[in-house]
């Protein structure tokens, strides 16, 4: 085996890296690709030390899979490694638990797909084993055409799935590569045949020398005219779905990157009370900043039994938390606000609604796509999960004041007066303890407050994790019945409960889902575990917004911030400085440290019901596509007719003499002969072929004329030393054409004016240059291989 040259290997490699590139569409970022780079290194190393270590050819893929494996358990379980660099059982057991991971995650999402570690590690060890199998084909056993097999699963992976399939850039990065691999193999094949003769010019003589500066250029205008094929079919093909062939998603054409995805999220409302009696309080939170509640979700659909969030369509361009997020719904300037900042890890916990102070302002360096709704600042990922995220957050702190929120209007916008939607089987003794509680107060405020201090009096209701059958773990209409008679529960029935009221009274509502502020971990940050998942109702201001309360008397919630911390109509006193602005200022139990608790398949919240999210371009969807391909037709008809006027004007332009011009005229006739599929007899001269042109299309009169003007022009300019100045050839040239035209059918005129056959001389000329300039660089590469060898020689 020969193993001198690294040519083969470095080509090898260079296509391998190029293929992976198409992979780019199925993932939200990027982080990828590096990881990816560097193992087709090492598997083209690893491949390369077993060649020449004398291995037999069987056995070299066997060093490219240990050095791949080396690299995906240093890189990616060096925490569990001996030492850190010495790989152990544990770093095996965490790479698999990683692999698992990803393919829970490839299950669950659609592409494009965010970048976890696990779907990393899939992608590195995948693009590795092509690795492995194009070094196996390509320069081991010598068969760089089946190399193409691996590398054409990198292209169709992301073709199946991706929405706007492959970029044709990508694609043709690709296709330069492999075709370049296999010139390289090419090259070696016939460098094996023997050395033949060749003629050195430096040294006068013969030298042994393979010359392959032939079949390298046939090579190349080959592959260039297919690769050119190859990147021009697929754009004017429309955008064939892979459905359509049993392979799912994708195009094969551009595809179209718009449209509406789906996205699937989980409602982390429904199973609050398994998680708080879970035994284990795993942390699955981290944030520094000051104390708060994080919100996952605000519920603002109540079907009468269960809270959940509406179905949401946003843009995609208008809508990504990382560009900022909107004033929030109804907050006038007249409030004072404090902004804070934050930054949140999240361990854990497998959620596509992700973690946030209310209300945030902007969302930064955070991995994926997240978008978020403008009137309930819900923020989801497209097929993004939280695990194993961090962020930082800017956020603002909303401080109104008792006599704000006593003066606001009760007449609410008509954008919240869904807010108020109820069922119509709602138990009738709900609104009698809501009108019982409230009875005599005037404002909004105030039978806010009333319906919180009843919910929170201790002699009246008591905080249990253990509930009566009756009431459940559900928020439905039913089990508020049964809450306010056993009068036992915690932040699901607290939170529906008030909620339920204040949509009876007429004060839009609804249900935050989240997390409490969690426990100091004494360094400046909050521990938050899943003992603190919590519920709270937000109710709706105008001038002051979305407000939230805090009902429920124990457990993770905090005490109740300021301006909610006093008896209705006391005036503008709060009755405890406990609390002074937000949520979060109180304590909540403790949390240990990170773990590696194992998942369930949704995650430590664990909803059974769904809500939506839609992701589009807008209200309106236009059919791009269809537009697209209609107008690139359109360009691709007019592309002859322009050809054929730009070189009608060059021509013209350049004809300065009286000869020249007879030249352009007599040059422009000939074109516009062959424009309208008329044959001109090379052998005739000019006066005989006019003659015979007349006769065949019957030109009388000014086209007749015009075509002997020219004629004689013509062989004047031929024979004659010197030629005096001749008339207006051009417009006779354009008098002949508009003869030829009148004796010609209407699909004739049409077809010469924009489908002229004379451009095709222009194309070939092209194609010559082209080819030209291929040869141009086959010699320079000849040149310069002939003298490296000449120098050794």
């Amino acid at each position: 085996m020969r193993t001198g040259s690294l040519r083969m290997p470095v080509f090898a490699g260079l296509a391998t890296l190029t293929a992976a590139i198409c992979l780019g569409p199925a993932f939200l970022t990027g982080v990828w690709f590096l990881p990816t780079a560097f193992a087709i290194l090492v598997v083209g190393v690893g491949c390369e030390v077993a060649r020449r270590t004398a291995a037999s050819r069987a056995t070299v893929p066997f060093g490219g899979l240990a050095a791949l494996a080396i690299y995906l358990l240093l890189r990616y379980a060096h925490d569990q490694a001996l030492f850190g660099i010495i790989p152990w059982t544990d770093s095996f057991d965490h790479v698999g638990k990683l692999a698992s991971a990803g393919k829970a995650d490839i299950n669950r999402y659609t592409a494009p797909i965010g970048v976890s570690p696990g779907i990393e590690l899939l992608t590195v060890g995948g693009v590795g084993l092509v690795a492995v199998a194009v070094d196996t084909l390509a320069v081991t056993f010598r068969r760089a055409a089946l190399a193409g097999l691996p590398l054409l699963v990198l292209y169709t992976v992301p073709t199946a799935v991706a929405p706007g399939g492959v970029s044709w850039v990508a694609f043709a990065l690709a296709g330069i590569a492999y075709l370049a691999l296999l010139l390289a193999e090419s090259r070696e094949r016939v460098s094996r045949w023997g050395r033949p003769m060749r003629y050195s010019a430096a040294r006068a003589n013969f030298v042994p020398e393979a010359d392959t500066a032939p079949l390298s250029q046939v090579g190349r205008r080959v592959g260039a005219t297919a690769l050119g094929l190859a990147l021009v079919v697929p754009a004017l093909l429309p955008n064939v779905s892979a459905s359509a062939f049993g392979f799912g998603g994708g195009a094969f054409g551009r595809g179209g990157g718009g449209g509406s995805n789906k996205v699937s999220v989980i409602n982390p409302f429904l199973q609050l009370g398994e998680n708080l009696r879970q035994g284990d309080n795993t942390t699955v939170i981290r944030y520094s900043g000051k104390a708060t509640y994080l919100r996952l979700v605000g519920d603002d659909q109540f079907t009468g039994d269960v809270w959940k969030p509406r179905n949401l369509t946003v843009s995609r361009d208008n809508n990504d938390v990382e560009k900022g997020l909107s004033t929030p719904p109804g907050l006038s300037g007249t409030v004072s606000t404090t902004k804070r900042h934050y930054r949140i890890d999240v361990f854990d916990l497998d959620e596509q609604w992700l973690p946030l102070p209310y209300p945030a302002k902007r969302v930064s360096n955070i991995d994926g796509t997240w978008l978020y709704d403008g009137s309930t600042f819900n923020v989801f990922g497209e097929n993004s999960s939280t695990r194993q995220i961090s962020y930082q957050v800017t956020a603002l702190s909303v401080n109104p004041t008792p006599q704000q929120l006593a003066s606001s209007s009760a007449v609410e916008p008509s954008s919240v007066r869904r807010y108020l939607d109820l069922p119509q089987n709602m138990d009738p003794t709900i609104e009698d303890k809501a009108d019982e509680i409230t009875k005599g107060l005037a404002t909004n405020y105030d039978k806010a407050l009333a319906i919180q201090n009843y919910l929170r009096d201790p002699t009246l209701f008591t905080y249990s994790q253990t509930v009566d059958a009756t009431v459940g773990d559900s928020g439905s209409a039913s089990a508020i019945a049964s809450f306010l008679q056993s009068r036992r529960g915690y932040c699901v029935q607290f939170a529906s409960t008030m909620a339920v009221m204040a949509r009876l009274l007429h004060i839009p509502s609804r249900v935050a889902v989240g997390f409490a502020a969690g426990a100091p971990d004494g360094s400046g940050r909050h521990l938050v575990g899943l003992h603190d998942a919590h519920a709270w109702p937000e109710l709706y201001f105008p001038g002051v917004g979305w407000v939230p309360f805090e009902p429920t008397p124990g457990g993770p919630a905090s005490a109740p911030p300021s301006y909610a911390n006093q008896q209705p109509g006391a005036g503008a006193q709060p009755t405890s400085s406990s609390s002074t602005d937000t949520l979060g200022r109180g304590t909540a139990g403790a949390a240990g440290q990170p773990t590696s608790a194992p998942r369930t398949p949704q995650g430590p919240l664990k909803g059974t019901g769904s809500g939506g999210g839609k992701v589009g371009a807008g209200p309106v969807q236009l059919p791009i596509v269809p537009v697209l391909i209609v107008l690139a037709a359109l360009v691709l008809l007019a592309v002859p007719g322009l050809t054929r006027l730009v070189v009608r004007r060059s021509r013209w332009r350049h004809a300065s003499t009286a000869s020249a011009q007879a030249l352009a005229a007599w040059t422009d006739l000939q074109d516009t002969l062959v424009d309208f599929h008329y044959h001109w007899d090379p052998a005739d001269p000019p006066r005989r072929g006019a003659a015979r042109l007349a006769a065949d299309r019957h030109l009388v009169g000014e086209g007749q004329q015009a075509l002997g003007r020219i004629a004689s022009a013509t062989e004047r300019a031929r024979y004659a030393p010197e030629m005096s100045p001749v008339g207006d050839l051009r417009a006779d040239v354009g008098t002949v054409r508009s003869a030829l035209a009148d004796g010609s059918s209407r699909w004739g005129r049409w077809r010469a004016r924009f489908l002229p056959r004379s451009t095709r001389a222009v194309a070939a000329r092209i194609g010559d240059l082209f080819a030209d300039g291929l040869d141009a660089v086959d010699n320079l590469v000849t040149a310069v291989t002939t003298r490296r060898r000449l120098r050794r020689t």
